[in-house]
């Protein structure tokens, strides 16, 4: 392995993006900090890049680096934002240190663009920026992006609550990785983080009314860990916000049709300060016109790569692997590198098994199969709750094929969730092994339902989640699942979320 020296320019940026076959590392040779997504690159150390990536190193002074090879797709470039952010870093944190003095709340960012523009980075970089100050913020990051989730996996929404920098080594979980049943260094950015499951890669006129359950109970949740710690209050928020955002008609109904009436309900729920607008000059304004909060232009970064679906498929299928199977390990080319290496995280053993139809209950939330509003007789409307839940029965080959590979959301269920007097079943449920079946330790609280029952307040259908599974295969014969779950033991609920379109086939 031959390695390059790069030389920066003050206030410069190398841009580079990974093939397939390409995991690289890097380490700077200059005693001036040097910052990848807003996170200092320890001196003298290699930091690793693996395959896919697509990211830049900054340097607000000259300096140098060395990297173990050139990628294909590199270059150095001066137009750089960096100094946009920092400007609005030092603003941001001047509302914080003025909310900790005088017992308020801090500043809470929305960012919000189109499509490719890099809106995730920039709220990771100005985490990384609160989080590299050294005065102890505990900022909260709000992902109610379900196609780019922060930490956890497609189709989720998530608060986490990151107290050191997070590490930029790979494509999957851009804000750290959430919590793992085994111990691990801080380097593996093990995030707390809450989850909640839409099911969808998008926000739609469809799934609105699920979506303002969901954030609505997001910003519950986040109002009470400020009401319980006064440092997360002071230290602000930042929403990561859907592309569908910049879509004036996302949301609306028959019934509303308010401009922007999901980006208006985040922005109510979590009382957002300001709103950040990638690129869209003509957006700004509109917005500026419409909304009650700041709204400010911020320019995107000329280093930005516009990626297809084919990309963004790779990049879900890594973001469910990394959560059943951990990060990547150090690739081969780099194990053997000279001095310390940033570990790139860690990994888990998941386990799977086999569950009875009977035992694990799969719900969907939504009109399931009732007909369009459009579709009904003049002045007639559903009297179905939009938000009701639907069981998924697997029996029928068409119910197999919508089951198969499809990743379950967990949900805790308790016996004032029951609509009926049907008591639950607290024992643990032994079943008789088959030859060759690997049979779970126990499963907590199996349910008796009869066919198309669902016994269940709506509101599990937007609680939050306890963790995800995938039915990897379905005997329609012995009527059982094949489960793959992150971690070995009992399921800790056996009702279960389907979204829709959400799956994960391991071809890795």
């Amino acid at each position: 392995m031959e390695e390059a020296h790069i030389d920066l320019e003050p206030g410069s940026e190398w841009r580079y993006e990974l093939e397939a076959d390409e995991n690289v590392a890097v380490r700077v040779h200059s005693p001036d900090p040097v910052y990848i997504n807003g996170e200092e690159l320890p001196p003298t150390t290699w930091y690793p890049l693996y395959r896919y990536t697509k990211g830049a190193i900054y340097a607000p002074t000259a300096a140098r680096i060395e990297v173990t090879s050139l990628p294909a797709s590199q270059y150095t470039s001066t137009s750089t934002i960096q100094p946009h952010l920092h400007s609005l870093h030092l603003a941001l944190e001047r509302l914080r240190i003025i909310a900790r003095r005088s017992g308020d709340r801090g500043p809470r960012v929305m960012v919000l663009g189109p499509p490719s523009s890099g809106k995730t980075t920039v709220v990771k970089c100005l985490v990384n920026m609160a989080l590299g100050t050294g005065l102890g913020w505990n900022v909260t990051v709000a992902g109610i992006d379900p196609s780019s989730p922060a930490n956890l996996i497609p189709g989720t929404l998530s608060l986490s609550t990151p107290t050191h920098a997070l590490p930029s080594h790979h494509l999957a979980h851009p804000f750290g990785s959430p919590p793992a049943s085994l111990p691990s260094n801080t380097q593996s950015a093990d995030v707390p983080t809450l989850g909640y499951w839409y099911g969808a890669l998008e926000p739609t006129s469809r799934g609105a009314p699920i979506w303002h359950k969901l954030v609505a109970s997001m910003s519950e949740a986040w109002r009470a860990r400020c009401a319980e710690d006064a440092n997360v209050a002071h230290s602000g928020l930042f929403i990561d916000a859907p592309s569908a955002f910049t879509n004036p008609a996302t949301g609306q109904t028959k019934e509303d049709r308010t401009r922007y009436p999901l980006l208006r309900a985040a922005i109510a729920s979590f009382d957002v300060d300001l709103v950040l607008v990638i690129g869209l000059e003509k957006l700004t304004i509109e917005l500026q016109r419409l909304l009650p909060v700041k709204v400010v232009q911020l320019p995107k970064s000329g280093g930005v790569v516009d990626v297809d679906d084919a990309h963004r498929e790779l990049v879900h299928a890594a973001q469910v692997r990394n959560y059943f199977y951990g990060e990547p390990t150090l690739p081969p080319a780099l194990s053997g590198l000279v001095g310390r290496t940033t570990p790139l995280g860690l990994q888990l053993s998941p386990h799977s098994f086999q569950i009875g139809w009977d035992t694990l209950h799969v719900l969907r939330v939504g009109e399931g199969n009732a007909a369009p509003t459009s579709a009904l007789p003049l002045g007639s409307s559903h009297i179905l709750s939009p938000t009701r839940l639907t069981r998924v029965d697997p029996g029928g080959p068409a119910h197999v094929v919508r089951l198969l590979n499809t990743v379950l959301a967990i949900v805790a269920i308790t016996p004032e969730d029951r609509t009926d007097t049907t008591e639950v079943k607290q024992e643990e449920v032994k079943e008789e092994p088959q030859e060759g079946e690997d049979v779970p330790d126990a499963v907590a609280g199996a349910v008796d339902l009869e066919e198309d029952e669902v016994p269940f307040r709506e509101e599990i259908g937007w609680r939050e989640v306890l963790g995800f599974v995938v039915i990897t295969a379905i005997d329609t014969q012995r009527r059982k699942y094949t489960i793959l779950s992150p971690s070995p033991g009992r399921l800790p609920s056996t009702v279960a979320l389907a979204g829709h379109g959400i799956e994960w086939v391991d071809s890795a």
